[in-house]
C-alpha cells in the first residue's frame, strides 16, 4: 500500500505541474499586450470630430488598445504639432495617429517620427519618403472625388446657369493636400458651366473675418464649403448673421450640418465616413503594433451624398449617426 502511495505522489505532482502550465500559457495566450496610442488632431473637441472619435474608441475596445485622445486647441503650426506629437511619444505613445496641417515638404519630419513609432496620417496625405519598414499610411476619402461631387450636385441644380450667378468658396486648409485635391476636383466638375467664382478664401485662424469682407466686397449668392469648418464659417454667416437667399453646398459630418442640411438651408452634404476612417486606421495601427514586420498600407475609407429628400435612408443614418457596440 505504501509502495503504491509512493508511486502516485509523483504522477499527481506531474499532473499538477501540466495543468499549471497549461493555465498560464492559455492566460499569456488570451492576454495581448495594450498598447497605448495618441490621436493629435486639430482643435480635438471640435464636434466635427464626433464620428471619427466614434470609430476610434470601437476599434481601441476591438483590439485592447489604450486611447490618448490629446486635447488640442486650433492648429496651424507644424512645429506645434509635431512637438505635441514627440511628447506624447516621450510618455509613452507606442503608435501615433494624426492629421498634419502641412502636407509639403515635411519628409524629414515624417521620417524623424516614423523612426520612433508607427504613424498613421487621417484625412489628408502628406509628402513622404518611401518606408521599407511600412511605418507610416494614411486613411482617407478620396478626396478628389469629394470635391467632384460637390461640384456635380450644383451643376445638376443649375447647369448653364452656374455662370450668372456669383460662387464664393471657403476652401479649407489649402496646406492640406486633401484641400488642394476637393478644390480642384470641384473646380473639373463645374468648368463647363463657366461659373462666376467671385472669391475663394483659404482656412486661416480669420477665416470668419475673411468671409465678411469678401462678402461685402463683392457679394455670393452660392457658397461652397469644402469642408466641415469652412461650411459651417459659412452657416453662421448666412444663415445666423446675414440670412437671405444664399446657396450652401460642401463637406463635413458634424450634427449642425446634418440639422442645417434637414432643416433645408443646405441644399446637399458630401458626408465622409469619418468613422470607418477612424476605426481603420486605429485597427491598422493596433495590428502593426502587435506585429512590427506587418506593414502600414494606405487605406480609403467612403463617402455619402445626402440632401433633405435622403436624409433618412438607412445607409445614410449608419455614416450620419454610428453606433458603437
Amino acid at each position: 500500500m505504501n509502495k503504491d502511495r509512493e508511486l502516485l505522489v509523483p504522477v499527481v505532482v506531474i499532473i499538477s505541474i501540466v495543468i499549471l502550465f497549461c493555465l498560464v500559457m492559455l492566460i499569456k495566450g488570451t492576454n495581448f499586450e495594450a498598447y497605448k496610442v495618441s490621436v493629435i488632431v486639430s482643435d480635438s473637441t471640435s464636434a466635427r470630430w464626433a464620428s471619427f472619435k466614434a470609430g476610434l474608441q470601437q476599434a481601441a475596445s476591438d483590439n485592447n488598445v489604450q486611447l490618448d485622445y490629446v486635447y488640442t486647441d486650433y492648429i496651424d503650426n507644424i512645429y506645434t504639432e509635431v512637438s505635441l506629437i514627440n511628447e506624447a511619444i516621450d510618455n509613452g505613445a507606442d503608435g501615433i495617429l494624426t492629421d498634419f496641417c502641412l502636407s509639403d515638404g515635411v519628409p524629414d519630419v515624417v521620417a524623424s517620427i516614423s523612426a520612433r513609432v508607427p504613424i498613421v496620417f487621417v484625412e489628408t496625405d502628406v509628402n513622404a519618403d518611401a518606408d521599407v519598414r511600412g511605418n507610416h499610411a494614411t486613411v482617407m476619402p478620396d478626396n478628389y472625388a469629394i470635391g467632384r461631387a460637390i461640384g456635380n450636385e450644383v451643376v445638376i441644380d443649375y447647369g448653364k446657369k452656374l455662370s450668372e450667378m456669383n460662387v464664393g468658396i471657403l476652401s479649407g486648409n489649402q496646406n492640406q493636400y486633401a484641400m488642394q485635391e476637393r478644390l480642384k476636383g470641384f473646380l473639373d466638375a463645374t468648368e463647363q458651366m463657366n461659373p462666376n467664382i467671385v472669391w475663394s478664401i483659404s482656412e486661416t485662424r480669420h477665416t470668419s473675418e475673411e468671409l465678411i469682407k469678401s462678402d461685402e466686397k463683392m457679394p455670393a449668392n452660392l457658397i461652397i464649403g469644402l469642408d466641415n469648418n469652412s461650411l459651417e464659417t459659412a452657416v453662421d454667416y448666412y444663415v445666423g448673421e446675414n440670412p437671405g437667399g444664399v446657396k450652401l453646398y460642401g463637406a463635413g459630418s458634424s450634427k449642425k450640418l446634418i440639422y442645417f442640411v434637414d432643416s433645408g438651408k443646405i441644399d446637399s452634404l458630401i458626408v465622409p465616413d469619418e468613422f470607418s476612417m477612424g476605426y481603420q486606421s486605429m485597427s491598422d495601427l493596433s495590428i502593426k503594433l502587435q506585429n512590427r514586420t506587418s506593414p502600414l498600407s494606405d487605406k480609403e475609407v467612403g463617402f455619402r451624398v445626402v440632401n433633405k429628400d435622403n436624409l433618412f435612408v438607412e445607409d445614410n443614418q449608419q455614416i450620419l449617426f454610428p453606433i458603437v457596440q
